[in-house]
């Protein structure tokens, strides 16, 4: 069984692929703070506080542009998710769509950003059916407001929802969005997102509500 990702059986072979693929790049770890600079695999990264990224941005970012701060964070989010899996398809050779869906949440969780549980009415295909539903547990996004005591009236994970919904996208070539339907930071028990083709996202939301109403 996967140790980073929670999935049904059936996908459970293809998690085990990604995370062995994977996790080889997150070991080789070098710290330089002489030269002011850390890699991954020889890779440039740039570490910053939760709480910075989650909080303090969105409210700078609010104050520039008002409500519009959300979807400008999702969008910087759904570049990164794409730009990303760019990188490691490229690194690990990958090929198999199905394949590069599983390593997404896998990078998801070497990253430090959340971890996934798929549930199971996901159904990975390369057409206008495509479905993914699935919680993040330990979103640095929502954790960051419950630290700070904030209860938020709306889901609060743009970077990290944002981010899956472009490494779907160019895992599957299909158009994607995704929607957060319940959120830790509101209240709710868990943070629960679905992505789909953008024509069809709110039908599939209004599905996914009835199928799990609370």
């Amino acid at each position: 069984m996967p140790k980073y990702v929670k999935c049904p059986d059936a996908f459970a072979p293809l998690f085990e692929m990604a995370e062995n693929m994977l996790t080889p790049i997150f070991e080789n770890f070098e710290r330089r703070p002489d030269e002011g600079k850390i890699t991954i695999s020889s890779e440039r990264f740039v570490l910053y506080r939760g709480e910075s990224m989650a909080i303090a941005l969105k409210d700078q970012l609010t104050s520039v542009l008002g409500s519009s701060a959300g979807v400008v964070i999702y969008q910087i989010g759904k570049a990164a998710g794409a730009a990303d899996a760019r990188y490691y398809f490229e690194k690990t050779g990958t090929e198999d769509t199905i394949l590069k869906l599983a390593m997404g949440p896998t990078s998801f969780a070497l990253n430090g950003y959340a971890n996934v549980t798929i549930l199971p009415e996901t159904t990975p295909t390369t057409d206008e059916n495509f479905l993914l539903v699935y919680d993040q547990g330990n979103s640095y996004e929502a954790d960051a407001h419950l630290k700070a005591g904030l209860i938020s009236d709306t889901p609060v994970d743009f970077f990290t929802v944002g981010y899956s919904a472009g490494w779907c996208t160019e895992s599957f070539g299909v158009q994607l969005e995704a929607k957060e339907i319940t959120c830790k930071a509101m209240g709710d028990p868990q943070c629960r997102i679905v992505i789909a083709p953008q024509r069809r996202i709110r039908e599939r939301v209004k599905e996914i509500k009835t199928i799990y109403p609370g």
